[in-house]
């Protein structure tokens, strides 16, 4: 399944902002204690389940305490819990530990392990399974984030004491009471304070983006009328993006309420449709139409 824009919002957030300092913030450790090296090129290993896409955010990190032992880790988000991705993790770890190595020296391999991000829900992606007594035992344990059970007021806290990188502002929106007024007020003097102009635009872009998924757009929008995004053009086409699908999902819903059951293919050009424009124009169509024939010839469909 190729990434959805909330999954490259997530990728742009932690490849492009504070790298350093999200990383620390996942491992809830300090920014001293893990030093992060380089994302890893990893495009000739599938992420399985998912031939189109490569995980391109594998880390390559380094555990100060023990020089020489490189890490390569992938950071994994979900917009919601898969319920199979602890396999899926399983089998691209052992791809991982197989093919990639930190140097040509014979028998050099990276230690692995995984960090999974869910965006909404809670997530169990950690497994240990044992066989009784006889010491048959198959473990992945994984550091998880569910950001649904993030505290936004604590983030916030953290991020204005600086023991958090500002860097954690656009996920604010999908964590408890990420919503709240006094809440949004507090970003906005937080993300104000960023001296970088084009870092000040990505917080207020992605947390637009992440607002949608967590159900709470229209309030984060009305906050952030008139904040300056003109140089987040990435994000920017992301929150088109989420525009235009929220247009087409209305007059799907429509379409059903007026003539039932929608056909497959028409189904299908309403949600590949790209012009919100046009979406409005076949929503007017949809109201107005006395049946699902006269709809789709007035629609052109």
């Amino acid at each position: 399944m190729p990434p959805n824009r909330y999954d490259q919002a997530c990728r742009y957030a932690a490849k492009k902002l504070d790298v350093p300092g999200f990383l620390a913030w996942l491992l809830r450790e300090p920014a001293a204690a893990v030093r992060f090296l380089q994302w890893l090129d990893t495009r000739t290993l599938p992420f399985p389940g998912e031939p189109d896409r490569t995980c391109d955010t594998v880390a390559r990190l380094d555990d100060p305490a023990a020089p020489g032992e490189p890490w390569a880790v992938p950071v994994e988000f979900a917009l919601e819990p898969e319920a199979d991705l602890f396999g899926r993790l399983l089998a691209y770890l052992g791809l991982l530990w197989l093919e990639e190595r930190p140097s040509a020296e014979r028998g050099e391999r990276y230690r692995v392990g995984a960090i999974v991000v869910n965006l909404t829900g809670r997530g169990h992606t950690s497994r240990d399974m044992g066989l009784g007594a006889t010491g048959l035992r198959t473990c992945l344990q994984v550091v998880e984030r569910d950001l649904a059970s993030e505290d936004a007021a604590a983030t916030l806290a953290g991020v204005a004491a600086g023991s958090i990188a500002r860097c954690l502002l656009p996920f604010i929106p999908l964590m408890q009471g990420g919503a709240g007024p006094a809440i949004i007020q507090q970003w906005l003097g937080l993300a104000s304070a960023e001296p970088d102009a084009k870092l000040r635009s990505d917080y207020g872009g992605l947390a637009l983006v992440f607002a949608e998924a967590a159900g709470n757009g229209p309030i984060w929008r009305q906050a952030l009328k008139g904040w300056n995004m003109k140089q987040s053009q990435q994000v920017l086409e992301w929150i088109a993006e989420g525009k235009v699908e929220g247009k087409a999902e209305l007059l799907l819903r429509q379409v059903r309420l007026r003539f039932g059951a929608v056909p497959p293919e028409l189904e299908a050009a309403i949600r590949t449709a790209t012009d919100p424009d046009q979406l409005d124009r076949w929503g007017d169509a949809a109201v107005t139409a006395p049946t699902l024939d006269a709809f789709r010839q007035a629609a052109g469909l």
